[in-house]
């Protein structure tokens, strides 16, 4: 699955955008305010996969905001459509293929030309937030038919629920853990990661040792030895490079998890004592015990590798199930994946994504548009589904039976760390809504960018500048509001 998650580099680091089937970069919106249309662009066409002319409602699933625009997964929504329409006498599904990059715009033109698609999506948490206002709230549909949403993961159902609106099913989740290299291990010596949910030894602290005794210099000498060179490693214990701020820091237990701000959006508290520790800690990691790459050391796994664990140069690296598909090819060594450790407080936060079909709030159909998104997540369906997409189905009724397809393409695997990380949801989560979210997450990873780079490696001083900076962006929302 091909997922918008880059390595951070010397000059962009804050506005690469980290997060589930991200969304395009635009001008946030809120719960409040329009968000603001802008006109089209000559470009690619989209792929519009259309059906025969009929007198059925016609249901257009905008495709873009997130995954599905790959050739295959174009040729298998074709089949999904066929399917659907095969089989329903009174609606017709069509799929509106649009490039990620134009997909933004392409949508909002379609609202504001009164020709807004019915379903969107797979859309992350992040596009669900941008778009907050455009959504139509499903509360009213599953009242009224007592829809039954218990077969839905706790933490998938939270993640669509707004304190206005429920913007949709559940479709799938990106749960993360540690995916750690076997032999690297083997080599150190050390004991791999508990797979023990209950066990409370599995720390960061405990993990930072592990992460030491990984990394080594040119000449074998691990980070703990007096012998080690810093200037000179060849290989690192830990790496998380691929996630923003937010997402780095929601682990560390904070009362706002992943949020830079108190509940109402209009206080900045992005200096917490809990973000101030946890962000201390990765930069120790880069510059005092040096078991986690800086910028420096990124590039040096990425001239070997397209990703941080694929080169063999990192011993644990912090991802999703998303990276199944991506980084889990024809890799030259064993590898397994564990839980991410308990945090400082005794507590695992353990960030997820997630990906949902939304109804929008001015679109035609928007009837039979309920009718299609309940199909898309019935357990007949979501399976199939999530194959198309890469996301493990929020039902927990097929569970068993998506283990399967997980075992029979990476074996090996222990899949219960898969599916009980989602029990430890990051709430808010590390991409949920903000108050002019593009400018808050960039003013964020610049000061990640800091750390990485070593331009200032002092946590404190990063953060209460960034909370101002944060501050001074809410302020001037507000006070237009």
């Amino acid at each position: 699955m091909k997922r918008l998650f880059l390595i951070l580099n010397l000059v962009l680091i804050g506005s690469i955008i980290i997060g589930a089937c991200g969304s395009p970069t635009t001008e946030v919106s809120s719960p409040e305010a329009p968000v603001t249309t802008t006109e089209p662009v000559a470009s690619e066409e989209p792929i519009l996969t259309e059906a025969p002319a009929t007198d059925k409602a016609k249901v257009v699933v905008f495709v873009g905001m997130g995954t599905g625009t790959d050739p295959d997964q174009i040729d298998a929504q074709m089949e999904l459509q066929e399917k659907f329409n095969s089989t329903h006498a009174d609606i017709e599904v069509e799929f509106l293929i649009v490039p990620h990059e134009e997909s933004g715009t392409r949508f909002l033109a379609m609202v504001s030309g009164g020709t807004a698609p019915e379903l969107v999506g797979p859309n992350g948490v992040e596009t669900s937030a941008t778009y907050l206002d455009l959504w139509a709230d499903i509360t009213p549909y599953i009242e009224a038919e007592n829809f039954d949403t218990s077969d839905f993961y706790g933490p998938a159902v939270e993640l669509n629920t707004y304190p206005d609106k429920n913007t949709g099913l559940p479709l799938g989740l990106y749960p993360s853990f540690i995916f750690y290299n076997k032999d690297l291990f083997d080599a150190a010596g050390l004991p791999y990661p508990t797979h023990d949910f209950a066990d409370e030894n599995w720390t960061m602290d405990k993990l930072r040792e592990y992460a030491m005794q990984l990394t080594l210099d040119a000449n074998g000498n691990n980070a703990t030895s007096p012998d080690f060179d810093p200037t000179n490693i060849v290989q690192w214990g830990y790496d998380d490079s691929w996630e923003g701020m937010r997402g780095v820091l929601g682990m560390w237990g904070a009362e706002n998890v992943a949020r830079p701000t108190t509940a109402d959006y209009k206080t900045a508290i992005a200096n917490s004592p809990e973000w101030v520790y946890g962000l201390n800690w990765l930069s120790n990691g880069i510059w005092e015990d040096h078991f986690i790459p800086d910028l420096a050391g990124q590039e040096a796994y990425g001239a070997v590798g397209n990703d941080p664990f694929g080169g063999g140069l990192i011993a644990m690296f912090y991802s999703y199930t998303w990276f199944f598909a991506e980084g889990l090819v024809e890799l030259p060594f064993e590898y397994d994946i564990a839980p991410l450790p308990y945090n400082q407080k005794g507590a695992r936060i353990s960030r997820i994504d997630a990906d949902n079909f939304t109804i929008s709030s001015n679109a035609a159909n928007q009837d039979a548009a309920w009718e299609v998104m309940k199909w898309l997540t019935d357990p007949e369906q979501i399976v199939d589904v999530c194959l198309i997409y890469g996301c493990i189905p929020a039902r927990k009724s097929v569970a068993e039976e998506f283990r399967s397809v997980l075992e029979e393409r990476w074996p090996g695997l222990d899949y219960n760390v898969v599916f009980n990380s989602i029990d430890y949801l990051d709430n808010p989560n590390h991409e949920s809504y903000l108050p002019e979210w593009g400018r808050v997450e960039e003013a964020l990873n610049n000061s990640l960018g800091m750390i990485y780079s070593g331009e200032n490696t002092n946590a404190q001083e990063v953060l209460d500048q960034v909370n101002t900076e944060i501050q001074a962006i809410l302020d001037e929302y507000w006070a237009g509001q």
